[in-house]
């Protein structure tokens, strides 16, 4: 999306404020992180927990943990989400409530159980089984089916909890270092469950001491547990080394209380992180979270970003590819090269063997399909001669399409242009002059001619691949406007071919629904435009998306014959050595999540995933970025395709010193002008700065 333009006064000669800002900067973070000189960079917050722990770890004679977050981790977006697995195990799967009903009536009846438990003893800590005989009562089901309600959600536990990946080793450590260790829980699963479930992960409780609030009647964070258990154990808070995820009961009330308190970052729930609303949900989100939080030190980015958000977005996308395929009969999908062999692959690792149509790939590109079928005449094919994003040389738009620009001197010349004349988005006098170049007859004629000899090899590649057989085909790709759909059905046609074709892709936008030729066209995430706030969130930087489903090929020009065949020409690699390997672990990562999802789903059944849920960690990281994503992201290189291979980072300054005018002009032009604010450098706080004082 275009960004709203800073209005600078013009100047002479631009001052450089490079060494001030920089200065600034630099002055900023040592007062922040007076260790950044030494460290060259922020320490992680994993960095400054490990810190602490070792900082108190050879005087403490107590390594107490909390459990939920801590040495365990739940597979869901947020720890109530459990609740709403309980409609799967009986009792509850007989009963008339869908699964978000009986969620609901868990979580009243918990808030009911701790009010007449507080109104009773002055403690709202309540036990589980307390719990279920208020949600009996409110569900009027008997007295006697509350035991086995309660095992009905233990049996939930067990199948979501995991070890926590990072804080499991230092449970070991502090057994192998003599350490005398505890298990404090503020939770309503009595003590005996939790050892259970502990053991479950792997814990070896051998010698270790669990407390759970349910059994005790005091929490943390009232801040009388662990005073209550270090007076019955005769040590000192000062000897206790508590480590847990809560800011209050884990953290700041036990450090007042003179307990060594460390406040860990790797919990896979957050209090920010919303609930979800479905089953299928609340697991793709949870699995995403353990694989973006809970490892220290964390994974590569691009392989984190490949798990945690491209990995449920493409896992949902495939789930719903799946229903939608036996729904509508399709007989054979074809995902579209470049963008759908990554959504292919996904597809394997989530359905493998299933039932469902005859899958592969399909060599294509907006480019090869668009030129063939330039003679039908539909606007939104024609169009793409025109679309670009990137400014270019106007000789660029012709040869890009197979044209010698040399041999159509006359006609630049007519419409008042030179082949080295540059074409600039923003730049409607040369649009409109190239316009009217492809309006002239040498030209119009040459890209006919070229139209006509291109559709004869398509159509023989579309028959080698066995497009053209009979019975009802899917063509499976990122979207937007599904060009390459519609030049497939403009062909066809033109041959007097009938194509049943459906087209199902990630988004599509509002020009989908024009020139279909009889075809349809679906979206996943959003569908011909909405829902909007999905829309919106991808079009601030579609380009991410493009990014995620690209490939180290280069893109695909058009088609020659080889022998009896016809085979694809591609153009060269257009992703820098760099920038291959972060294709390479972003697609490592997608892959490693889709596996984890496909063995959920043995477990708790191949459940819908909505599009709210396969999008959300997608919109958060566009519309609200850390300093790391808005870096690796932004300097990202992006080109237009459509047989061009120039290239510009989504959101990053230019080099050199800056001035006011320089970065009012790299926030015009970036494609991501959020990701530019968010950068963690002296020009991202000159710009924050300017953007301040312009009222933005």
């Amino acid at each position: 999306m275009t960004a709203a333009p800073l209005r600078l006064p013009t100047a002479s000669a631009p001052r450089p404020i490079d060494d001030d800002a920089t200065a600034l900067f630099r002055a900023l973070v040592e007062a922040a992180a007076p260790d950044f000189a030494a460290l060259g960079r922020l320490p992680t917050d994993g960095e400054k927990a490990n810190a602490a722990i070792e900082a108190a770890w050879d005087t403490a004679r107590v390594v107490s943990f909390d459990v939920f977050d801590t040495l365990i981790v739940r597979k869901v977006a947020a720890p109530r989400d459990v609740f709403l697995h309980l409609a799967t195990p009986t009792p509850f799967s007989g009963w008339e409530f869908d699964a978000i009903a009986l969620a609901n009536f868990r979580q009243q009846a918990e808030n009911e159980a701790r009010r007449r438990a507080a109104a009773i003893s002055g403690s709202a800590e309540v036990t589980l089984h307390e719990i279920h005989a208020v949600l009996a009562e409110l569900l009027q089901r008997p007295a006697m089916d509350v035991p086995a309600m309660v095992q009905a959600e233990r049996l939930v536990e067990r199948a979501l909890c995991v070890a926590h990946p990072h804080l499991r080793p230092l449970f070991d450590r502090a057994a192998g270092d003599g350490k005398v260790r505890w298990c404090v829980s503020d939770t309503y699963h009595e003590t005996e469950f939790l050892r259970e479930l502990l053991n479950g992960c792997g814990f070896d409780l051998t010698g270790v001491e669990v407390f759970s609030s349910a059994d005790i009647r005091l929490s943390k964070g009232e801040g009388k547990l662990m005073l209550e258990i270090t007076k019955a154990a005769g040590v000192s808070p000062s000897d206790v080394l508590h480590i847990g995820d809560h800011p209050r009961a884990d953290f700041s009330i036990p450090a007042q209380q003179g307990f060594i308190a460390v406040l860990h970052p790797w919990a896979a729930s957050r209090p920010s992180d919303r609930p979800a609303q479905a089953p299928g949900d609340s697991i793709v989100l949870g699995l995403a979270q353990i694989g973006a939080r809970s490892v220290e030190p964390a994974f590569p980015f691009w392989w984190r970003f490949g798990y945690a958000v491209a990995g449920p977005m493409l896992s949902g996308f495939a789930c719903w590819l799946h229903a939608r395929f036996i729904a509508d009969g399709v007989q054979r999908a074809y995902f579209l090269l470049r963008d759908g062999e990554i959504i292919l692959d996904v597809y394997k690792a989530l359905h493998g063997e299933r039932a469902g149509p005859e899958t592969s790939l399909l060599e294509s590109s907006r480019r090869a399909f668009m030129m063939p079928a330039l003679a039908m005449g539909c606007a939104s094919i024609t169009s793409q001669l025109m679309a670009f994003e990137n400014s270019r040389p106007a000789k660029e738009f012709l040869e890009r399409i197979g044209l010698r620009a040399a041999d159509f001197k006359a006609s630049f010349k007519a419409v008042g242009l030179r082949l080295d004349d540059i074409v600039a988005l923003d730049d409607m006098t040369a649009i409109s002059k190239m316009i009217a170049l492809f309006g002239r007859t040498d030209v119009a004629t040459a890209m006919l001619a070229r139209s006509q000899s291109e559709r004869q090899l398509l159509m023989r590649y579309l028959q080698q691949e066995g497009v053209l057989a009979a019975g009802r085909i899917a063509v499976v790709d990122i979207g937007w406007n599904g060009t390459i759909q519609k030049a497939m059905a403009a062909v066809a046609a033109s041959e007097k071919r009938t194509l049943d074709l459906h087209g199902y892709y990630l988004g599509t936008l509002p020009p989908i629904n024009q020139d279909l030729g009889g075809s349809v066209a679906n979206g996943f995430l959003f569908d011909s435009g909405a829902p909007v706030d999905h829309a919106n969130a991808v079009l601030h930087l579609r380009q991410l998306v493009e990014f995620i489903c690209t490939t180290t090929r280069g893109s695909l020009h058009g088609f020659r014959t080889e022998g009896t065949r016809v085979v694809p020409v591609h153009g060269r690699v257009d992703h820098p050595d760099a920038q291959q390997g972060h294709v390479a672990q972003l697609r490592a990562g997608a892959l490693a999540y889709a596996h984890s999802l496909a063995q959920e789903q043995q477990v708790f059944g191949a459940q819908p995933i909505s599009a709210s849920a396969a999008i959300r960690h997608l919109a958060r990281t566009i519309l609200e970025p850390t300093a790391e994503e808005a870096r690796e992201i932004g300097d990202i290189r992006h080109g237009d395709g459509l047989g061009s291979d120039r290239l510009r980072a989504l959101a990053s300054f230019s080099e050199g010193p800056f001035t006011a005018q320089s970065l009012a002009t790299d926030y015009e032009r970036a494609y991501w002008p959020i990701g530019l604010m968010a950068r963690r450098e002296p020009a991202a706080l000159a710009l924050r700065a300017m953007r301040w004082l312009h009222g933005a």
